[in-house]
């Protein structure tokens, strides 16, 4: 059996731990899940740099094909299934810009579907520049048409695709300070 004043000292070590765990215990959480936050806040940021990406490459298919009955022209089920060969031939700029859409929600599964999309068909010179920052049809981008809604897209053009999401933070206490963050992704590619 240890002396009394041993053991006093022990219990006094062990209440000083106890305090000490205590105190560390909610700093370290915010340490992790602030972690964790930051984890997530990149792989959305990646998710829809991608989303874009696959966005402009299905734009780039499918603008210089907006309005055109051909032979060629399929749906996207038939070419899938049964003309994989064939093109996909929007018949508006609305039922493209719901294919370019759906390309952008195929990829950003994870993170429940984007909504805020922009499109812009420019020609990529001095005179008609792609948009840059953040743009939307209404600062820099033409949603591909004209003022009459006709579809302006040609082959050789670049297309562009901006897509929005807004980020909530999870963490309690860095929620407070930071709220949500907005996001977005953009992509350029040459109209085949």
């Amino acid at each position: 059996m240890a002396p009394p004043a041993v053991a006093k000292r022990r219990e006094r070590q062990d209440g000083q731990t106890l305090v000490e765990f205590a105190l560390v215990l909610p700093i370290f959480l915010l340490v992790v899940f602030g972690l964790l936050d930051v984890g997530r806040l990149v792989f959305t940021n990646s998710a829809l740099s991608q989303a874009a990406r696959e966005g402009a490459r299905l734009a780039a298919t499918e603008a210089g094909w907006i309005g055109v009955t051909a032979p060629s022209c399929a749906t996207p089920a038939e070419i899938a299934s049964t003309r994989p060969g064939g093109h996909v031939c929007p018949t508006d700029v609305a039922e493209f810009r719901a294919n370019v859409l759906d390309a952008v929600n195929r990829m950003t599964v994870t993170l429940g579907p984007i909504t805020a999309l922009h499109l812009s068909c420019n020609a990529g010179d001095l005179a008609d520049p792609a948009p840059t920052g953040a743009w939307t049809e209404g600062t820099g981008g033409n949603g591909c048409q004209d003022g009459s809604g006709a579809a302006i897209a040609s082959s050789g053009d670049l297309v562009s695709v901006r897509v929005e999401y807004t980020y909530g933070v999870f963490t309690p206490i860095i929620n407070t300070f930071l709220g949500s963050v907005p996001l977005s992704g953009a992509a350029s590619m040459t109209i085949n």
